[in-house]
């Protein structure tokens, strides 16, 4: 291959490799996109959170000022301790309605429903006492009208304004009652369709639990009070309308609204057969397709005037209070109210939450996500998850990273402003994941990648190095041929010895795999001071005089001073390298544990640990090899020899290990055998 196509190949390398990365980018960015579409349920649940968190962050203190309209009148603790316990007779109920009423409300909504017959009546306690104890009680100075709180709160409720709350019940629930008067609700549709039919994916009711006949019929309305939590559990929309047999019925909300503001009809603006909007005169109420009304709540405490039955039935309230307002009646006594939890509060009681939906609805200040949101978040994936790609794949993680985050605050920024100023809940959650996904994943694609290519370099700088030792180590071969293949069986010997003085505590932290591997490598280096012998020493085949005997042991001179001029021209690169090691063992392999050795004398530990484990691999081999100045001995005798010499000449922790691995020292000799 010519040298410009090598270049040619290393420069496509990087582009085939944004390439990859780019097209892994579009691979999670299409999987986001299914899920945003699908939806599952944990990603519901943290977008149900986001939206929580910019709720509270929307919530300012002006909207939680006190709001005039409407108004809660309370059954609290301090009514029942001046009128007894829950539940009332009917016609103190009754009473107190006709207060509220002539106090100038315009609707007065009751958040609760009466089922049963009153059992305070004296009708029934006269019934009740002549049937348990024989006992007649005499009613005659009480009129026909009075003998019955059930007649008296219908006999009021006629008078009006009176919208009466009732149940739905789904699923196959049973009513308490056979019939249940309601009064559907009047509606015209304005939308594109030609038909007639009512609009689809509303909530359909199986049947419901209302007050009783007489009541329910006195009343001049009424609205189910039905609320549907959340999967988890918090109360973020509101049903408005819901579907039974047939009919559309409104909530208790909406019905007591219309009511105050004399509205026969609602409109429901459909789109597609569903239904986007409800307009009641000048008021458009977003919703959803199932009718639900994302309620707007208030921040802190309830922002509703809250005033006591108590104070209603003993005429402490002053005259008109109730003027053009609209009352709902509920209960706060401890057992009795209907908490719900919601956005901002963790216990909001039920008759706030009506007030709160007939507050949005007045102020005309609502919360919505039309159709066009989940298209708008689906684009905002996929416009995310591309560029994301494009950057991850053609620029570094850090600008890659700073580009990421400034997305992905600019996407909450504008959605919490969406919220605050167009009351538009445009979720930044899939967007968000989609970028959060691409620079995770993509990012340890190109580390893993990365990793790849410092592996294969690694691998080739373990090659050159490898090369580099055996061509210093065939510079030695060339001079003393004789060895065979002496340099290579060392290596192995220095293997099996290391790894078997690892076992031992006392070296376990020194010899781990690495340095085996670099000692295993670096034995090829041993001899390598002998290129600087002359050759009428090194080649000599008889007994060497004691001057040649001290020229020859200048060769571990020779070895380090050749392997430090190396590291002298590379400095710190070759620090831990292969060649401190080979320094190490051509310097100090012919020291001797008792200090007879040289170059230096050293003696025990003070002899490097390389050297001492070097120093039974060269002796091993040198005695079972024949050469030109000696025979060669038997595997057996060599082991008796160097066992004899241990404390003397040799370590002896390394002689331990050598007697346990002597075995497969045998092995390496006789499947290396010199050429």
């Amino acid at each position: 291959m010519t040298f410009l196509a090598v270049r040619n190949a290393l420069l496509a390398k990087p582009k085939k490799m944004r390439g990859l990365i780019f097209l892994a980018g579009i691979a999670i960015t299409l999987l986001v996109a299914g899920l945003t579409i699908q939806r599952p349920a944990f990603f519901r649940f943290l977008d149900f959170k986001i939206y929580d968190t910019f709720l509270r962050a929307n919530s300012s203190p002006n909207r939680a000022s006190v709001t005039a309209n409407p108004v809660v009148v309370d059954i609290d603790e301090q009514s029942l301790a001046r009128f007894g316990q829950w539940p009332w007779p009917r016609y103190r109920i009754g009473i107190l309605l006709e207060k509220i009423r002539q106090l100038g409300a315009t609707s007065i909504s009751i958040d609760m429903v009466f089922p049963e017959p009153d059992r305070t009546s004296l009708r029934v306690i006269s019934e009740d006492f002549k049937r348990e104890f024989g006992l007649r009680v005499n009613l005659s100075d009480i009129p026909g009208n009075l003998q019955d709180n059930d007649l008296v709160l219908a006999g009021i409720f006629s008078r009006g304004p009176i919208v009466l709350g009732y149940s739905f019940l789904f699923a196959g629930k049973q009513p308490l009652s056979a019939t249940c008067p309601l009064n559907p609700l009047t509606t015209a549709t304005l939308g594109k369709e030609t038909t007639a039919s009512l609009p689809t994916g509303l909530f359909q009711a199986e049947s419901a639990v209302c007050s009783l006949g007489s009541l329910a019929r006195a009343a001049s309305d009424s609205g189910f009070f039905n609320v549907i939590p959340d999967p988890d559990g918090v109360l973020r929309r509101v049903p408005l309308i819901v579907e039974y047999q047939g009919k559309l019925y409104p909530s208790l909300p909406l019905a007591t609204l219309m009511q105050s503001l004399k509205i026969k009809q609602a409109v429901l603006k459909t789109s597609s057969g569903k239904l986007e909007s409800i307009i009641l005169s000048d008021i458009s109420i977003p919703v959803d397709a199932k009718a639900n009304l994302l309620v707007r709540y208030h921040d802190g405490p309830s922002p509703f005037i809250h005033i006591s039955a108590r104070d209603i039935l003993e005429n402490k309230v002053k005259k008109n209070t109730f003027a053009g307002k609209i009352v709902f009646l509920g209960t706060s006594a401890a057992g009795l109210e209907d908490y719900r939890t919601t956005p901002l509060a963790s216990a909001f009681p039920g008759v706030d939450i009506h007030a709160t939906i007939i507050d949005n609805m007045l102020k005309k200040e609502f919360f919505r996500r039309p159709d066009w949101t989940p298209g708008l978040e689906l684009f905002l994936v996929l416009l995310c998850g591309i560029l994301s790609a494009l950057l991850l794949s053609w620029t570094r993680s850090a600008l890659g990273l700073s580009a990421i985050l400034a997305c992905g605050l600019g996407l909450w920024f504008t959605s919490d402003w969406a919220l605050r100023t167009e009351g538009i809940f445009i979720s930044p959650l899939f967007p968000l994941v989609t970028l959060a996904s691409n620079f995770s994943l993509l990012t340890f694609f190109k580390y893993w990648r990365e990793e790849q290519t410092v592996k294969t370099r690694n691998r080739e700088l373990v090659a050159m190095q490898n090369f580099t030792i055996q061509c210093l180590a065939a510079l030695t071969e060339t001079r003393d041929s004789e060895t065979g293949r002496h340099i290579e069986r060392c290596q192995h010997y220095v293997k099996l010895l290391s790894e078997r003085m690892a076992k031992n505590p006392k070296f376990s932290e020194i010899l781990d795999e690495e340095t085996i591997d670099l000692l295993y490598r670096s034995a090829s280096l041993h001899d390598i001071g002998k290129v600087g012998v002359p050759d009428r020493i090194l080649l000599k085949p008889a007994t060497l005089t004691e001057d040649e005997y001290r020229e020859m042991k200048k060769h571990t001179l020779y070895g380090r001073e050749a392997i430090q001029r190396a590291e002298h021209l590379y400095g710190e690169n070759v620090k831990d390298s292969f060649l401190q090691f080979g320094k190490t063992i051509a310097y100090s392999h012919h020291e001797k544990w008792d200090g007879t050795g040289y170059p230096e004398g050293l003696s025990g530990e003070d002899i490097p640990l390389f050297g001492r484990i070097m120093a039974i691999a060269d002796v091993y081999d040198a005695i079972i090899c024949k050469r030109r100045y000696k025979p060669s001995f038997t595997h057996e005798e060599a082991v008796e020899i160097i066992v004899r010499n241990k404390g003397t000449h040799f370590d002896p922790a390394a002689v331990e290990a050598f007697r346990e691995a002597q075995e497969e020292f045998h092995k390496v000799a006789q499947q290396l055998p010199d050429e």
